[in-house]
């Protein structure tokens, strides 16, 4: 059709850059675009049989009220629509093109089934844009091999639930991903959800960053007392602690 398009894709993710970064030299300032669509890959230089084709299921965002978090919790939102109950995990990515420290690959039991974070500030220099610009890249393919295939439902509970704030220092380089496992292996049976709620970071801090998060404890058959809460948060501490080497702020 034309000189840019005289070639397969190996990826989605320079296309949809590309139209990101269309709309920002343009003051369009803010925006999230997809693409569903397949890539093409060999392991031979000089073709020899047909490459492989992938189903992969791009998008990018951008603006002022996007950042890795927002990035990270549409991820999240799919995979809580079409994998419900499955176990799924965010590590550390060593992808060149997006940032060493705003990215993730991600994991659906045990599999990984593609990444996401912000573009390498370096590259998008390049591109002479200078606004931040979050993608994320799933394989389709590996994704739909997850999709749960049954409804749950869970009744909510009559008895009231408890919250904590807690905030801790952890090295720079502990996971926000690593906390969490870390919490649920052991807050107990009425932990319900764990959220990270500010990150902060400080020269006082030094090379360590807070994580405040909150906890959610309910259970479905009385009102949890206040020692079990109590007992619960000096259980994560101390799981923090000895697993990660954090401590109480």
């Amino acid at each position: 059709i034309g000189e840019d398009m005289a070639v397969m894709r190996t990826s989605l993710i320079p296309s949809l850059v590309r139209a990101a970064c269309f709309n920002l030299n343009r003051k369009n300032n803010e925006g999230r675009l997809f693409e569903l669509a397949k890539i093409y890959n060999s392991e031979e230089e000089t073709l020899t049989e047909l490459p492989k084709e992938t189903l992969m299921l791009t998008f990018v965002q951008f603006g002022e009220d996007e950042d890795f978090f927002s990035l990270k919790g549409t991820v999240e939102g799919i995979l809580d629509e079409f994998c419900f109950g499955k176990e799924t995990e965010f590590v550390k990515c060593d992808l060149p093109f997006i940032h060493p420290t705003r990215s993730a690959f991600v994991l659906v039991e045990g599999e990984k089934i593609g990444c996401l974070g912000e573009m390498n500030p370096i590259l998008m220099e390049k591109l002479d844009v200078t606004k931040p610009v979050y993608v994320c890249e799933i394989n389709y393919e590996s994704l739909s091999r997850h999709f749960t295939d049954k409804i749950t439902v869970k009744p909510v509970s009559k008895y009231p639930i408890v919250e904590r704030d807690l905030a801790i220092t952890v090295s720079e380089d502990v996971l926000w991903g690593d906390v969490v496992k870390a919490v649920k292996e052991s807050a107990g049976e009425f932990l319900s959800s764990v959220r990270l709620f500010d990150i902060y970071r400080s020269a006082a801090l030094g090379d360590k960053k807070s994580l405040a998060f909150n906890m959610v404890f309910v259970s479905d058959e009385r009102t949890l007392t206040v020692e079990e809460i109590d007992s619960a948060i000096n259980s994560v501490l101390k799981n923090l602690n000895e697993k990660l080497g954090a401590e109480l702020r």
